[in-house]
């Protein structure tokens, strides 16, 4: 027979395990080193929840810029406030819409087509990489609009349901003036329609758009 141990001899049966002073310092060492596991894990886990947290505070103070509008709607406390700034906080009149139609079609005026069809592929970009961020008018700048409208793009796209020429572009109301016909094709109607664009509306670029799997 093979000779046990005097200590398993001693222990034979329901062993009094925690009576011997290895195995208590051995499971204080473990219980150590799992702490020790754990900690990083710990810290990575509240790490994940702060990102989450900063990720969801970002998401909603996007939120609330989308329902604030485009940048003309963000008020900045310069010390100077502007009567349409004004105007978003405590109702407005119809003659401040107007000064505010002025004043719009007085920008458009002034940007150079360069910088109108920048800020179209900007755009496009934004949506193709999922970053839109769908400029909304307020209710006052809608107010506006209904005085004048300064577009300062004519596009002539198709009227494929796919390419919606303002959500493709990420523009809001009044930023474009828009044909859309099958095929994107130049007909007498969509020619008149260019025309008043280009000689009325004064636009300063003129695309034609088309897209690939029409129909």
């Amino acid at each position: 027979p093979v000779p046990v141990p005097p200590d398993f001899r001693r222990f034979s049966g329901q062993l009094p395990v925690m009576d011997r002073p290895e195995v208590v310092l051995g499971c204080v060492a473990v219980a150590i080193s799992v702490a020790a596991l754990l900690a990083p894990m710990r810290s990575r886990s509240s790490g994940t929840e702060d990102l989450l947290l900063a990720l969801l505070r970002q998401e909603r103070m996007g939120a609330d810029s989308k329902q604030r509008g485009t940048q003309q709607q963000t008020l900045v406390n310069t010390g100077e406030e502007e009567p349409n700034a004004l105007a978003l906080l405590s109702g407005f009149t119809m003659e401040q819409a107007r000064e505010h139609a002025h004043q719009g079609a007085s920008e458009a005026k002034s940007r150079t087509p360069t910088e109108v069809l920048l800020d179209l592929q900007r755009g496009n970009a934004r949506f193709w990489m999922g970053n839109a961020v769908r400029p909304e008018k307020s209710a006052f700048e809608r107010r506006a609009l209904i005085m004048q409208q300064y577009p300062s793009v004519a596009v002539l796209g198709c009227s494929d349901s796919r390419v919606p020429v303002e959500i493709v572009f990420d523009q809001g109301l009044g930023d474009l003036f828009v044909v859309r016909v099958a095929g994107n094709g130049l007909d007498v109607s969509t020619s008149a329609s260019l025309q008043f664009a280009v000689h009325h509306l004064k636009v300063k670029v003129v695309v034609v758009m088309g897209h690939e799997g029409c129909g």
